[in-house]
């Protein structure tokens, strides 16, 4: 191939690529309006909103993950690590005004209850396969 193919090549596959972006983008949505509801249903059976569990769909078993994201108010987690003892808004807080979802996790108490208004937590990503 000439340079000029190359180029024309090059362009003509990047347009395949993004078409298959857009298609498995759309079969990915298809997958989760489908699934979600009955996955978020096993693992509130299991006493959690996120995690790993298995379903069965039709004569197929399936593997679900929901992973969780954590968002924190900026401006009131900023207040309320201002309101602590320095050395506990250091440890607990990052200039990002975020706190570590294991030291959340692990946090007294009074703590906890004083960042909780902060926090929202999201579904952070879906996945699912068949299970063999």
């Amino acid at each position: 191939m000439n340079s000029r193919e190359l180029f024309e090549r090059r362009e003509e596959l990047k347009h395949v690529i993004s078409e298959m972006r857009d298609e498995l983008k759309n079969v990915d949505e298809q997958i989760y309006d489908t699934f979600f509801t009955q996955v978020s249903d096993a693992l509130r059976a299991d006493g959690k909103d996120f995690g790993t569990t298995h379903i069965i769909a039709g004569n197929r078993k399936l593997k679900a993950t929901v992973r969780k994201k954590v968002v924190w108010d900026q401006e009131e987690l900023g207040n309320v690590l201002q309101s602590m003892p320095e050395e506990d808004a250091r440890h607990y807080g990052k200039l990002t005004l975020a706190v570590e979802e294991r030291k959340y996790t692990a946090a007294p108490p009074a703590i906890k209850a004083a960042l909780e208004p902060c926090r929202t937590v999201e579904v952070g990503g879906f996945t699912i396969e068949e299970v063999e």
